[in-house]
């Protein structure tokens, strides 16, 4: 690598924190309302619920459980459809996660967000995390229904889902986030609901 490519590079490395939150949040027992993260928790997870059920019910298709798993029974989908409803939650969560970050004016928190808007983008980080690790490969999950719907590998949709979700837990719990890293994560959430709805 020659001399002038790696001043360059650390030039730009330098300018990295230019614009970024002080402090990220804390689950702390002191100042964490703990009922308010919670509240946001749950609510974060049943967004992503009602997600599916909102996109499958609007293409006319019947929503049903199976345990835990929502399931469509008898639903004959296009592959765009089968994407839809499949990523609906995903996209639910992305959207909250944004809300929560975001000011009225949509630019990006400089502090972070407060105990229930912390519980909603840790449900978008744990139900990423629950997927990565272990419901990738599961016959009712997001991840296979995406994965039928384009002919894509599991670990291929996964990867996709993967990237804003941890953009977004450097978001929430880092200190001295570049400004590009909420930048990054709007673009990679942005690709892949348009990809979702034109597909």
């Amino acid at each position: 690598m020659n001399h002038s490519f790696r001043f360059l590079l650390l030039c730009l490395l330098a300018l990295l924190p230019i614009g970024a939150h002080c402090e990220g949040w804390r689950l702390d027992a002191e100042r964490t309302q703990l009922d308010k993260f919670a509240l946001g928790l749950i609510g974060g997870i049943a967004a992503h619920e009602l997600g599916h059920y909102a996109v499958a019910t609007s293409k006319g298709y019947k929503v049903s459980h199976d345990g835990l798993s929502i399931i469509y029974p008898n639903a004959k989908f296009t592959p765009g459809d089968h994407l839809q409803v499949a990523s609906a939650g995903f996209q639910t969560q992305w959207l909250m996660a944004e809300l929560v970050m975001r000011n009225r004016d949509g630019s990006e928190l400089k502090s972070p967000p407060g105990d229930f808007g912390a519980g909603v983008v840790s449900a978008h980080l744990a139900i990423t995390a629950a997927y990565l690790v272990y419901l990738k490969d599961h016959k009712q999950g997001d991840v296979v229904g995406m994965a039928d719907a384009t002919g894509y590998s599991n670990n291929q949709i996964m990867l996709a889902l993967a990237v804003p979700g941890a953009l977004d837990a450097w978001r929430l719990f880092g200190n001295q986030v570049p400004a590009w890293i909420p930048e990054l994560s709007v673009l990679s959430k942005g690709l892949g609901i348009a990809w979702a709805w034109t597909y």
